[in-house]
C-alpha cells in the first residue's frame, strides 16, 4: 500500500521516468537508421527539406518546394509549427557537435518531445477517471500501440505525433473538473491541432459537440463551452497569422485558410453565445444548440461550395492510381487478417473497457457522462477503420 501512495504522490516524476525509458529504448532500436539518417518516407523528408529551406533563408510564409514541379514549385499545405523544434534543436546543438549530427539529433529527438505530452495527457485522464495510480498502466497500454508509437518514433518528424498528442489533451479536457480550465485547454488544443492540419478534423469537431452536450445536459457547464468557444476562435485566429502560408492565405479546403479559420472563429463565438444563452431548460437547449448547428452547416455550404468534396481536391483519377491504393487510406477489411488482428485488437479492447466502465456507472451520472465523453472518440476510431 505504501507502494502505490509513493507512486501517486511522484506521479509526475513517473510520467518523466517512462517518458525517458520509452525514449531511450526508442533510440536504442533506431541508432543504426538515425546514424545512416534514413527518414522514414517521402513526408518526413520533406519535412527536412522545409526545415532546411527555413535555416536557409526561406521566408517564414513561403512554403513552396523548389524540389517539387520544377521550375516552378509546389506550395505545401503545412505549418511552420512542427519546424520549430526540430530546426530550435539543430541550431542549438551545431555549434556544439556540427552541423550533420546536429541534424541527426534533431530528427531523433524532436518526435519524442509529442509522446511526453500525450503520455501526460493520458496520465491525467487516468488519474482522474480510474485511480490516483491508474496512470501506469494507462502509459504502458498507450506505448503498446505499434502505429501509434511508430508516430513519435525517432526520425518521424512528420505532424502527426503532434496531432495525436494533441487530440490526447483534448480527451483530457473534457474530464478536467473546473470547467473553465477545461474549455480553455480545449479550445487551444483545438486550435493548434488545425494550425498544424485537419487530419484530426472528426475528432476535434466531436469534442466541441460533446462540450456543447455537456452544457445541454447540465447549465452549469456553460463555464466549460464559453471558454471554449473564446480560446478556439482566439487560437485560431492567432494561429492564422503567425502560420499560415502564403498559399493558405487563399480559399484552400486542406488546412487552415480562410474557409476553416471562418468556421473556427464562427463556430467559437456560436459556442459563448451559448454560454449566455440563459436557457433554462433541457429542450430549449438542445434546440438552440440544434439550430446553431444547422445555421453553420448552412453558411459553410453557401460560403465555401468548393470545399464539400473531398478536402485534399483529388481527382477521380488520382484516387484511383494512387490515394485509393496508400495503405493506410484503405479499410481495415481489405487487408490481411495478420494485419487485421495486429490493427484491431487494441481498439477492440479499448472498446469493451469503454463499454464496462459506462455500464459501471450508470447510475453515477457525473461520472457516467465523463466515461461517454472520453469513449466517444474512440468509438469514432473505430468506426474509421471501416
Amino acid at each position: 500500500m505504501e507502494g502505490l501512495e509513493g507512486l501517486e504522490r511522484r506521479w509526475r516524476w513517473w510520467v518523466l521516468l517512462f517518458w525517458l525509458a520509452t525514449s531511450a529504448f526508442l533510440l536504442y532500436m533506431r541508432w543504426g537508421a538515425i546514424n545512416g539518417f534514413a527518414l522514414n518516407d517521402t513526408d518526413d523528408n520533406l519535412r527536412m527539406m522545409q526545415v532546411r529551406g527555413l535555416l536557409a533563408g526561406q521566408d517564414w510564409y513561403d512554403l513552396r518546394q523548389h524540389r517539387l514541379n520544377p521550375p516552378f514549385g509546389a506550395d505545401i499545405h503545412w505549418s511552420r509549427f512542427v519546424d520549430l523544434p526540430i530546426a530550435g534543436i539543430k541550431l542549438a546543438l551545431a555549434p556544439l557537435i556540427g552541423g550533420a549530427p546536429a541534424e541527426k539529433a534533431a530528427v531523433a529527438i524532436a518526435p519524442l518531445l509529442p509522446m511526453a505530452a500525450a503520455m501526460a495527457a493520458v496520465a491525467v485522464t487516468a488519474r482522474r477517471l480510474i485511480s490516483p495510480w491508474a496512470f501506469a498502466l494507462a502509459i504502458a497500454i498507450l506505448v503498446c500501440g505499434d502505429s501509434l508509437r511508430a508516430q513519435w518514433a525517432p526520425l518521424r518528424i512528420d505532424h502527426h505525433g503532434w496531432q495525436l498528442a494533441l487530440l490526447a489533451i483534448a480527451v483530457c479536457s473534457l474530464t478536467d473538473p473546473k470547467r473553465a480550465r477545461g474549455g480553455a485547454v480545449l479550445g487551444l488544443a483545438t486550435a493548434l491541432s488545425l494550425v498544424i492540419g485537419l487530419e484530426m478534423l472528426l475528432y476535434l469537431a466531436l469534442a466541441g459537440a460533446i462540450a456543447v452536450l455537456m452544457w445541454v445536459r447540465d447549465p452549469a457547464e456553460g463555464r466549460r463551452l464559453a471558454t471554449y468557444g473564446a480560446s478556439l476562435a482566439g487560437g485560431a485566429a492567432l494561429g492564422f497569422l503567425l502560420f499560415a502560408s502564403h498559399a493558405n492565405r487563399a480559399p484552400v479546403c486542406d488546412a487552415l485558410s480562410p474557409v476553416w479559420l471562418s468556421v473556427a472563429v464562427a463556430g467559437g463565438a456560436v459556442a459563448v453565445l451559448l454560454a449566455l444563452a440563459g436557457a433554462r431548460s433541457w429542450p430549449l437547449r438542445l434546440g438552440l444548440a440544434a439550430l446553431a448547428g444547422a445555421v453553420m452547416a448552412a453558411g459553410y455550404a453557401i460560403a465555401w461550395p468548393n470545399c464539400l468534396g473531398r478536402l485534399e481536391g483529388a481527382s477521380p483519377e488520382l484516387v484511383q492510381l494512387w490515394l485509393g491504393n496508400v495503405r493506410e487510406a484503405r479499410p481495415l477489411y481489405m487487408h490481411g487478417y495478420a494485419t487485421v488482428i495486429r490493427v484491431a485488437s487494441l481498439p477492440v479492447a479499448g472498446l469493451i473497457g469503454y463499454a464496462l466502465m459506462v455500464w459501471r456507472h450508470r447510475r453515477d451520472e457525473p461520472r457516467l457522462v465523463r466515461w461517454a465523453a472520453v469513449a466517444a472518440p474512440a468509438l469514432l476510431a473505430a468506426a474509421l477503420l471501416l
